[in-house]
């Protein structure tokens, strides 16, 4: 839909969970499509749309990005150069209602997302459509979040080193402290893929949980609590046709 409106000028941000922009990029390079930027984005606002002009707001959290592909940086491994950093905060600037932050590590920046969604996101789904506040206060469900994160942080950990990053770049106690208090104050948030379950819209499996999952296998990672997570996830999935 958006192609059109694509040029070598064009900057595109990409505010979508999961690990979705080596397909991205595989699909503008197939697709001979150019662009001048690409930035992933990384959104913890709690925000949903419940209706035309009508949005419940439940957290005011911010908003991250990093750079997917750069055509000035002649690379589509997160490489950027200083004016793709300037635009886009150029661009966010003036909306001082969400805080906006430049990650100059896209990899790690989608690894800190999923930190929460993997552990929220999929067990919303798994109890059949619950928000986060009733996950955060079931003693049960909370150590299970924990078991999760600390999978989802290995995970990440051993595919940063794998790209070649620093000890000072993995993710650590830190992120996990930070996602549980995020959590706690959320309040009733309900997750974008609770809303499509409950919806029955098509649910965003593969680069939300499926891709995580995949990588951990691929890096010799146990994760069995995620695992179980994401099969549940799939089985609604292929139940409801939620293609």
């Amino acid at each position: 839909m958006i192609e059109p409106l694509l040029s070598s000028e064009t900057r595109l941000l990409v505010i979508m969970n999961g690990l979705i922009e080596e397909d991205l990029i595989e699909m503008l390079e197939k697709r001979k499509i150019k662009c001048k930027t690409m930035y992933g984005g990384m959104a913890l606002i709690c925000s949903n749309r419940l209706s035309p002009g009508k949005i419940s707001h439940t957290y005011g959290g911010k908003l991250r990005c990093g750079v997917a592909y750069s055509a000035d940086a002649n690379s589509d491994d997160g490489k950027w150069v200083e004016s793709d950093k300037e635009a886009i905060l150029d661009l966010f600037e003036p909306v001082s209602a969400v805080p906006f932050e430049f990650d100059p590590n896209l990899r790690r920046g989608r690894w800190w997302k999923n930190v929460w969604n993997l552990p929220f996101s999929g067990i919303s789904v798994s109890m059949g459509g619950i928000t986060v506040d009733q996950i955060v206060n079931d003693p049960s469900l909370r150590k299970l979040s924990y078991k999760i994160i600390d999978e989802t942080i290995a995970i990440a950990n051993a595919d940063l080193k794998k790209h070649g990053c620093s000890d000072d770049e993995l993710l650590g106690d830190e992120t996990r402290d930070e996602m549980m208090t995020l959590s706690d104050n959320m309040g009733p948030y309900k997750t974008s893929i609770m809303l499509d379950y409950q919806a029955q819209k098509p649910m965003e499996v593969k680069y939300l949980f499926r891709k995580a999952v995949d990588r951990a296998d691929e890096l010799g990672i146990s994760a069995p609590y995620l695992d179980s997570i994401v099969c549940h996830a799939e089985a609604y999935q292929r139940r409801y046709d939620l293609f």
